[in-house]
């Protein structure tokens, strides 16, 4: 009982850091400004060419890429730069608006996330696999199945980390991949409740009806429907291994990271403790 006590009191300390960090963090007078830096773009082009990897996913905010350059169009710069270490590019295309409309057609469902993402959906992606709500975009060469589900066994994540994929975070505070949901679904962590929903899917102007296995957060592990990773504890993990190379280029911080090797990481710390992502 009182290890069960414990264990929610750690949740929701989680969970009421990170809301309450996010209002902050929203607030006009407290949002960050970034204003390009001459010389800044080198060394981020520096940073890149260290990554031992010809394929990429990316999580990153646009508006900090703004220290490194001063086109006007940030995404055409990363773009361009990524072309020319890496020979495929993917980003996470999540729709969980799909969860209330039903219908998902993966040529016109915008993702929900990101103005890279946004942007990447758009302009560039070629390939954009069948799942309603966890899609997965990518440009350049993949072998990858659109119709299996992003956190299947043999699914774009799983495929990713078999292909040796690394993953760039940009103007991020901390550590971030969607990955690490592949692990929740994998291990059927108990503070999610998982099972199939129906959905219509649109492929050629035509509807089909397809079965999607999701996941709801469970009450007793969320406030208002938020169930929050912990990435400052992961972070602090992560830092007593060589897992991340990081740096700071001019207040921007910059991560990047083996997909295999924070999959195995995460994998082993959810099998030792299941409320490892969520509690403080």
């Amino acid at each position: 009982m009182l290890k069960e006590i414990y264990r929610r009191l750690s949740v929701y300390s989680t969970i009421g850091w990170y809301y309450f960090r996010r209002l902050i963090r929203q607030h006009p007078w407290l949002k960050k400004s970034y204003h390009h830096v001459p010389g800044a773009g080198e060394e981020f082009r520096d940073f890149l060419r260290r990554i031992p990897a010809d394929k990429l996913f990316v999580h990153t905010s646009l508006s900090a890429v703004n220290r490194f350059t001063d086109q006007p169009d940030k995404y055409a710069f990363l773009m361009q730069h990524f072309w020319d270490h890496f020979s495929v590019i993917a980003s996470q295309a999540f729709t969980p608006q799909v969860r209330k409309t039903r219908v998902y057609d993966p040529l016109s469902t915008k993702p929900a996330y990101g103005a890279f993402a946004k942007t990447f959906f758009q302009r560039d992606a070629g390939f954009r696999n069948l799942d309603p709500c966890y899609s997965v975009m990518a440009s350049g060469h993949v072998a990858w199945d659109e119709k299996v589900a992003s956190f299947a066994s043999n699914g774009v994540f799983q495929q990713m980390v078999n292909e040796e994929f690394y993953c760039l975070n940009i103007g991020l505070d901390h550590v971030t991949c969607s990955l690490m949901h592949y692990v929740e679904y994998q291990q059927q962590v108990p503070y999610l409740q998982f099972g199939n929903e129906r959905f219509r899917l649109v492929l050629d102007g035509k509807e089909h009806e397809m079965s999607h296995c999701l996941h709801q957060n469970k009450p007793a592990y969320s406030v208002k429907g938020f169930v929050w990773w912990n990435k400052r504890r992961l972070m602090q993990d992560l830092k007593k291994t060589d897992i991340v190379q990081r740096v700071t280029l001019h207040d921007v911080r910059v991560y990047a990271f083996s997909m295999r090797a924070l999959y195995l990481f995460v994998s082993e710390k959810v099998k030792k403790d299941p409320f490892y992502l969520i509690s403080w």
